[in-house]
């Protein structure tokens, strides 16, 4: 497969297709999270339906 094929396809085609090296190059820095199919990203199109990563406020359990 051409790289430009792959640049064009969303996380769950990738990982369907069993391509876990882009997928993991994909989510090294997640932004986005996919209200289809739950996968994160760096980039919203990345996605089929990209909605922001909300950030984590720390590490408190409560907040």
């Amino acid at each position: 497969m051409s790289e430009n094929q792959t640049d064009q396809r969303k996380m769950c085609e990738l990982h369907a297709a069993g391509l876990m090296e882009e997928v993991d190059q994909r989510c090294t820095n997640p932004e986005f999270v996919c209200g289809k199919c739950r996968r994160k990203a760096n980039r919203a199109e990345y996605l089929h339906n990209p909605l922001p990563l909300k950030k984590s406020t720390g590490d408190n359990f409560w907040g």
